[in-house]
């Protein structure tokens, strides 16, 4: 099969379609984690799927030999014409985009020009076949805005396996023993690290203890409004995520903005209880696995913090583990219908090319 012939059928029976996922940015993080999951075995045996990195400011897209292309970067204005050139270069390849960057938080807090912003991504979008947005919180923001075509947009929330997670001990909660406290992620002003450092000076040190994992441009700049607090540590770049996991009793993820929150997601799974804040895709994935909080100002996470009871706390752990059971399983799933919905588009344009060209020849 040459790089422009699409599958030959759709369905069960269809050929193993090839992907080639399109990033920019390796560094670790979410996106990075959630390749991940094109490796599991109930996606590799429908698709073959294949990374490269681009730069997706340059003029020209290559061409690939792939029925599918999805691109994992976000747009910008600087990158629609290597967007054109991607269709162009690639006509018979079905075109996916995974929004892991964009929300009406992000927007609310960095966009100068709203209507320029929006203008880019219906241009952007148009390109498309399908838009994934990886919470219905981002999903909800594109559609209030227009951004692109309702039918176009689809949701799937991001999965980078259990990495020992569901395997871990649930947390012990006693009366008279410090709660741990937990937060991990890229040092940036986005991730709001520096409102749960202020946030501990007014919580009692007997009673609350808090490691941060992690590096990035901000670490200077939140060791020292830690400053010599002896109840809160660093813990530095994290490889083994189960072992910073064990770490904790409490995961807090105060974010300005976040698409989805896949630390969320890794504390549910380990069972341990998530303190959110309201940013776009965070608030959905508490339900009874803990609680969401105004994280724009330290008291008031302070206060959330110290109202929780042992009690509640063993409740919402037991609930977090629970609401990660069967995520494996949903992911994969969605995945799966997302290709097989690219198998069947693809074959469609087929026979409906093969039938055009019959048609031309009886007319010849």
């Amino acid at each position: 099969m040459s790089a422009a012939e699409p599958p030959g059928q759709g369905g069960c029976g269809m050929t193993r379609l090839r992907c080639v996922h399109l990033n920019d940015d390796f560094a670790m993080g979410g996106v990075v984690k959630g390749l991940r999951i094109y490796d599991h075995p109930d996606l590799t045996r429908m698709v073959d799927s294949r990374v490269r990195p681009v730069n997706p400011r340059g003029r020209m897209a290559p061409r690939l030999n792939a029925h599918v292309i999805v691109t994992h970067f976000p747009p910008s204005w600087s990158s629609l014409p290597f967007l054109a050139s991607l269709r162009l270069r690639n006509p018979h390849a079905r075109l996916i985009h995974i929004e892991h960057s964009y929300t009406g938080n992000w927007e609310a807090r960095t966009v100068r020009s709203q209507a320029r912003f929006r203008l880019m991504l219906k241009l952007a979008y148009r390109m498309y076949d399908e838009v994934v947005a990886v919470s219905n919180g981002q999903a909800g923001w594109l559609r209030a805005i227009e951004a692109v075509d309702p039918v176009k947009l689809k949701v799937l929330h991001p999965w980078s396996g259990s990495q020992g997670l569901d395997k871990l001990p649930g947390p012990k909660f006693s009366q008279g023993q410090p709660i741990r406290l937990g937060a991990i992620g890229r040092f940036d002003h986005v991730k709001g690290f520096d409102v749960l450092i202020e946030a501990m000076k007014a919580l009692p040190a007997s009673r609350f203890e808090l490691v941060i994992g992690g590096f990035g441009d901000q670490e200077q700049a939140l060791r020292k409004a830690a400053g010599d607090m002896a109840n809160i540590a660093f813990a530095g770049r994290i490889e083994d995520v189960a072992s910073f996991y064990a770490r904790c009793d409490v995961v807090v993820v105060p974010s300005r903005c976040e698409a989805f929150g896949q630390v969320a997601a890794e504390a549910r799974m380990a069972g341990r209880p998530v303190i959110v804040s309201q940013a776009d895709g965070l608030p959905e994935q508490v339900g009874r696995a803990g609680i969401v909080v105004d994280c724009s100002d330290p008291a008031m996470l302070a206060s959330a913090l110290a109202g929780l009871s042992t009690a509640q706390l063993k409740e919402m752990s037991v609930a977090a583990r629970m609401s990660m059971a069967g995520a494996e399983f949903s992911r994969i799933k969605a995945w799966q219908a997302l290709f097989h919905r690219a198998g069947k588009a693809l074959a469609g344009r087929k026979s409906r090319s093969e039938s055009l060209s019959g048609t031309l020849a009886i007319s010849a």
